[in-house]
């Protein structure tokens, strides 16, 4: 199922897709800001990786799609558990000028959307890096709220680095939209 806004969807990730998300991947700035790692990948790697995501029943990742442009990035939920009403939401974008146009707060705000009406999830968690404060700004602008902080758990940069955990519950996001 695919997620519509006025100017953005949130659509399947598709073959065609495979140059974006090699790029971003390999992208040692994204890489800097996120909280996993990666070896540098292929083109045949990253075909290899769009064709095995499909039978993953605890992760759902988008495209993220805008009118006039195309794909700019990709958000998913992971570790999705359908028990406990509980995922972890993550974006990558690709481009800074694509963050200066409120694009990460509707993929963000559609996504939360999806999870709390559509998997009748009830929790969301965002981990963030200690300094990737545009990522800390968007969320809190989505209503996350920081819960805590999560010391020397991350190795970027040369050092161990602190990450942020923010949640947003379904009853909080239900309650600020029908404002």
């Amino acid at each position: 199922m695919n997620i519509y806004s006025e100017n953005l969807v949130l659509r399947a990730i598709e073959l065609e897709d495979m140059e974006l998300l090699k790029s971003m991947i390999n992208n040692p700035d994204i890489e800097n800001m996120v909280l996993g790692w990666s070896f540098p990948v292929s083109s045949n790697q990253q075909i290899n990786w769009i064709n095995n995501i499909k039978g993953d029943k605890n992760t759902v990742r988008f495209i993220v799609d805008m009118k006039n442009i195309g794909a700019v990035g990709l958000v998913s939920l992971a570790n999705i558990d359908y028990k406990n009403g509980t995922a972890t939401i993550n974006i990558k974008l690709n481009s800074d000028d694509i963050k200066q146009k409120g694009i990460g707060y509707k993929a963000i705000t559609l996504l939360s959307e999806y999870a709390f009406n559509q998997l009748n999830l009830n929790c969301l968690i965002a981990n963030i890096l200690n300094y990737n404060i545009a990522s800390q700004k968007l969320f809190e602008k989505c209503r996350f709220t920081l819960e805590g902080r999560l010391q020397s758990r991350i190795y970027k940069n040369g050092a161990y680095q602190d990450v942020y955990s923010y949640s947003l519950l379904k009853r909080d996001f239900i309650n600020e939209r029908n404002r």
